[in-house]
């Protein structure tokens, strides 16, 4: 049977979950009503090769430690974990970074999400409007968060096309591909819940997400989906050749990422080429994995990984390309001391109090509100924890005029 008579199949059945209990299992028809979108269905609908389906809860997910991308800014996750429990924290934040970005009071995604007209729709359309600078594009923090919201909004408007992939731990899930999906479906529950009725009439449950399950994170196969969608950046491409190479060495001989100073730390054990040179007969493996055609490609994104920690989360946040990150290491190394203007320095802790600030409030806003009196306890440590983060702020903000 064709692609195209399969996904008929599916389609022309009147009741697809219950009409005919041979055309999915049971699983993949559950995942249904929470997402799975047409080229989905028509993976599922396909023969036994493909691992079944399920609709896993996104509380129960966790993201993997150690992976290529990184989503979320570094500066919010300095303050927040990427974790289940604190997503709306980390987009609550975001989204307040962004508006005092723009100069914005608020900054709304919602008609983003649903795809009504919007200020970026009306320059789209505009035959006279200015262009702003790709560069100035990429540094901003509303494009990386944009990012999401178009996949989120892509996802609720057509569905989920591929499915992410998880391991089973004893009370938790662990993402192996398929993290910016899982954000994505946070934020789709965040604002909508489950009963989201989408533009097409279907009404889906936003609070699980079709995923396969698989025995463990596999790094080959993470390698391969990575180049197969959305670019990676530069920061990206090396910890993606890391975490190559430390597989192919054998995981014994390095260090955990907890037992590391820093992530990048982690990443920069296999920095040195000498020491852990690609073994004899996995060259094209990996350079096939890694997307790339030179072997020189492969050193240039291996130096890297011995980055100054500062360029290394600009060259992520940014979406540095490889040949920009290689010319401002070279001019860093023909200085012996590189300044920031104090004026900058100022209007970014300036910043960050001010988010902190508005966070705080909203969160205050919410707990006071709350009809729930044991929550009195819980209020008093959240308004005592964001004091100190305010106190550490207004500290790097009289450090920084001195």
């Amino acid at each position: 049977m064709s692609s195209r008579e399969r996904r008929r199949k599916i389609q022309d059945e009147e009741n697809l979950l219950f009409s005919n209990p041979n055309t999915l299992d049971a699983k993949t028809a559950d995942a249904i009503g929470f997402g799975l979108g047409e080229l989905g269905l028509e993976i599922a609908a396909a023969d036994s090769e493909f691992q079944p389906i399920e609709a896993v809860s996104i509380h129960e997910i966790q993201p993997n430690s150690i992976q290529p991308r990184y989503s979320i800014p570094h500066d919010i996750t300095d303050i927040f974990a990427l974790q289940a429990t604190n997503i709306v924290d980390i987009f609550e934040r975001w989204i307040i970074e962004v508006g005092l970005e723009k100069g914005q009071k608020e900054y709304d995604i919602l008609s983003f999400l649903m795809g009504k007209a919007t200020d970026r729709g009306e320059r789209a359309e505009s035959q006279d409007g200015e262009s702003t600078p790709a560069s100035s594009i990429a540094a901003s923090k509303e494009y990386a968060l944009m990012k999401l919201i178009d996949l989120a909004a892509s996802i609720r408007r057509d569905g989920l096309s591929n499915p992410i992939s998880l391991v089973q731990h004893d009370d938790h899930y662990e993402i192996e591909t398929g993290e910016r999906r899982w954000l994505a479906y946070h934020i789709l529950y965040w604002k909508f819940g489950d009963g989201d009725k989408r533009p097409d009439g279907t009404v889906v449950n936003w609070s699980r997400i079709p995923a396969r399950i698989v025995t463990q994170v596999d790094v080959w196969r993470q390698a391969s989906e990575n180049n197969a969608r959305d670019n990676l950046n530069a920061i990206s491409r090396a910890r993606q050749l890391s975490l190559l190479l430390m597989d192919l060495h054998g995981w014994h001989n390095f260090r955990n990422l907890g037992a590391c100073d820093s992530e990048q730390a982690f990443y920069a054990q296999v920095a040195d080429g000498s020491s852990w040179r690609i073994p004899r007969g996995q060259g094209e493996r990996l350079l096939n994995a890694m997307g790339l055609s030179d072997a020189g490609q492969l050193r240039q994104y291996r130096a890297l990984l011995r980055l100054p920690a500062e360029l290394w989360r600009k060259g992520d946040d940014e979406d540095l390309s490889e040949g920009e990150l290689r010319k401002m290491r070279s001019a860093l190394d023909t200085v012996t001391r590189v300044t920031v203007p104090r004026s900058k320095r100022k209007k970014d802790a300036l910043t960050r109090l001010a988010a902190d600030a508005t966070q705080w409030r909203n969160k205050l806003r919410k707990e006071i509100n709350s009809p729930d009196i044991h929550n009195r306890p819980k209020l008093r440590k959240l308004i005592e924890a964001e004091i100190r983060q305010l106190l550490r702020l207004m500290a790097d903000i009289d450090e920084s005029a001195g």
